[in-house]
Parts: C-alpha cells; sequence; structure tokens
C-alpha cells in the first residue's frame, strides 16, 4: 500500500474555517433578533392616601369542626351533612363576609373536607382558615 500523495510532495491538511465563521454570524444574528428586551417602565408616581374606615365589632367566624367519620359541627351545634349547605347559605346571608374556620380532624378523609368547602363555595361563603396546632401545642 502506497499512502503517497501524487505528485510526490508533502502537503499540509487546511481546516477551511470561513463557512464556521458564516455559521457562527448567522446564529448570532439569529439570537440578537429573537432576544426580547426588557424594558422598565420609569413612571414616578405617588398612591392615595385613604383614611383608615371606622371599626365596627369584630365579625365571629363560622367555627366547623369536621370528625374523622364525616360529623359536622358549626360553632359547637352538631348537623347532619346533608344540612350543611342549607346552614352555610342562613349564615351567609346575615354577612357573606365571615370567614369559616375549617377544623378537621386529621384522620377526617379528604373527601369530608372537600363537602364542607364545596358546601361553603356554594353558600358564598369564600374565606376559609383551616385551624391547625402549632408544634408547641402537641
Amino acid at each position: 500500500m502506497n499512502f503517497r500523495s501524487r505528485g510526490g510532495r508533502n502537503e499540509e491538511p487546511e481546516i477551511n474555517v470561513i463557512s464556521m465563521v458564516d455559521i457562527v454570524l448567522v446564529l448570532l444574528l439569529f439570537f440578537m433578533v429573537t432576544t426580547s428586551f426588557v424594558q422598565h417602565s420609569h413612571i414616578s408616581m405617588q398612591l392615595p392616601k385613604a383614611q383608615q374606615a371606622a371599626k365596627g365589632e369584630p365579625k365571629t367566624p363560622i367555627t366547623i369542626d369536621l370528625s374523622a367519620t364525616g360529623q359536622v359541627a358549626i360553632d359547637g351545634h352538631g348537623l347532619p351533612m346533608s344540612d350543611l349547605l342549607a346552614r352555610l347559605k342562613a349564615l351567609a346571608a346575615e354577612d357573606p363576609e365571615r370567614v369559616i374556620v375549617l377544623r378537621a380532624d386529621k384522620d377526617a378523609t379528604q373527601q369530608y373536607v372537600i363537602d364542607v368547602l364545596d358546601a361553603a363555595q356554594a353558600a358564598g361563603l369564600t374565606r376559609i382558615s383551616f385551624a391547625t396546632l402549632s408544634p408547641a401545642g402537641r
């Protein structure tokens, strides 16, 4: 086998970088065109001042106790789950801004909690808080 080039001269191989430079320039142009520049608005403004609303009596929350077996009590008065929606609608008619504090047993199923949340939403009461114990209260 003869691996000599024709003509008998030793020629160094050449690497053509012109096509690589063309590709890099095209990629650079592509990224420059497609990049979105963040523009910050520099508007100076002063927010309006408001007088504090007259304080009335604090609203007592609606406390809903939910046992692990699905028994429900509103403010300490037990009722069947089927009557929960009607009772919550009556309470919402008095004041739709009242907060619900849901005290669910840690072993209560998710379905029972969802049933209570659905009833509260259907009654128009959307401010719901979940009662928990602090780590020091164990």
